[in-house]
C-alpha cells in the first residue's frame, strides 16, 4: 500500500507542469509515505532478527515507571485529541535488568495503540506489579470495535481488526507481532485479554533480577 501511494504521487508529478505550491504538497505526501515505508522495513527487519534468533541484548537497569511515562508523552497529544483519560497504577518496582532500547519499542507500541484505537473518550489504564518473581505491565482500554474471536489472531503479522481500514499511518498490522518477539527475546511472555465489558487488556511478564 505504501509503494502504491507513492507511485500514484510520482504519476501525479510527472503527468503534466503544476505550479510549485503544489510540488511542494505533493513532495511532503511523498516524504510521509516513505517514512511509512521506513517504519515497516525496520519492523519488518527485526522480526527477521527474532525468528533467525539473532537478537542480542545489551541488558541495565531501568526504571519502568520513568520508561512508561516517557513513552506516554509521545502518543500524550493525541490521546488528548482523542479525549483520552490516562490512569496510573505503578507499583513501587526497584530497577529491572533488561534491554532498555528493545522494552522501550515494546511499550512504545502498546501505547501507540492504546492512544490510536481505545474508544474516544474512554480510559488507559496502565498498571505494573511484581508477582513472585516476576515484573508485571498491564494496559488496558475500551476497545468496542474488538471481539474475542480476535484475540486469536491479534499477534499474527499484518493482521487487522478491520483490514478495510486506511489510516495513512504506521499501523499495518506489524506493532504486536514484534512486541510478542521482543518480549520472548526479553525472557517474557505477553498475552492479551478482553472482558464482557469491552475492555481489552495486554499483559507483559518478564523475571525479575535475582
Amino acid at each position: 500500500t505504501p509503494l502504491a501511494g507513492l507511485r500514484a504521487k510520482l504519476e501525479l508529478a510527472v503527468a503534466q507542469q503544476r505550479d510549485a505550491a503544489w510540488h511542494h504538497q505533493a513532495a511532503g505526501e511523498a516524504q510521509a509515505i516513505v517514512l511509512q515505508m521506513q517504519r515497516m522495513v525496520e519492523t519488518l527487519l527485526q522480526l527477521a532478527r527474532a525468528d533467525a534468533g539473532q537478537l542480542p541484548l545489551e541488558r541495565e537497569h531501568v526504571n519502568l515507571a520513568e520508561l512508561l511515562r516517557d513513552c506516554w508523552q509521545t502518543v500524550a497529544q493525541r490521546a488528548h485529541a482523542r479525549q483520552l483519560d490516562v490512569e496510573w497504577r505503578l507499583a513501587d518496582l526497584e530497577p529491572i535488568l533488561t534491554d532498555r532500547a528493545k522494552l522501550r519499542v515494546v511499550v512504545q507500541n502498546l501505547l501507540d495503540n492504546a492512544a490510536s484505537y481505545a474508544d474516544a473518550g474512554s480510559r488507559v489504564v496502565i498498571a505494573t506489579a511484581r508477582r513472585n518473581h516476576m515484573w508485571t505491565l498491564e494496559i488496558t482500554n475500551a476497545a468496542s470495535d474488538l471481539a474475542g474471536e480476535h484475540l486469536t489472531h491479534i499477534f499474527e503479522r499484518f493482521w487487522r481488526a478491520d483490514p478495510s481500514c486506511r489510516d495513512g499511518d504506521a499501523h499495518c498490522g506489524l506493532g504486536l507481532p514484534l512486541c510478542k518477539a521482543l518480549s520472548e527475546g526479553l525472557g517474557g511472555t505477553i498475552a492479551a485479554a478482553f472482558s464482557a465489558d469491552a475492555l481489552m487488556s495486554v499483559t507483559i511478564q518478564c523475571p525479575m533480577p535475582i
